[in-house]
């Protein structure tokens, strides 16, 4: 080993100065790509988030337009039962004092039919 000067360690000392700076640059820049990334993973969350929103506003009308259109379907169901239940009771009340009578034998529609024999 030999004895080093003052003036080569000074040179030394500057050399690892410049070298640290260098890397403190480099550090620098990735910082800044690291931030960069950061910066828009966020905003692709951000996006993402919102298409999210967006699916479900769309998806919670879809369900409210069907839930609106069955429920009108099942109210247009309920007044035709309502009305054919009316028209089965009026028919019914009307047809209680009915009687039906069958002839054998005599005339249909105005002519004479042989009775059976």
């Amino acid at each position: 080993m030999r004895a080093q000067t003052p003036q080569e360690v000074l040179e030394a000392v500057r050399r690892l100065e410049d070298d640290l700076q260098q890397i403190r640059a480099r550090a620098r820049e990735r910082e800044r790509d690291m931030d960069s990334l950061r910066s828009a993973l966020a905003q692709d969350a951000a996006r993402e988030r919102q298409a999210l929103v967006e699916d479900m506003e769309r998806l919670v009308d879809l369900i409210g337009t069907s839930w609106r259109s069955t429920h009108d379907q099942i109210a247009e169901l309920t007044r035709e039962v309502r009305g054919l239940r009316t028209f089965a009771e009026t028919t019914a009340t009307m047809l209680r004092g009915a009687s039906v009578e069958l002839h054998l034998g005599g005339q249909v529609n105005g002519l004479h039919e042989a009775p059976y024999t």
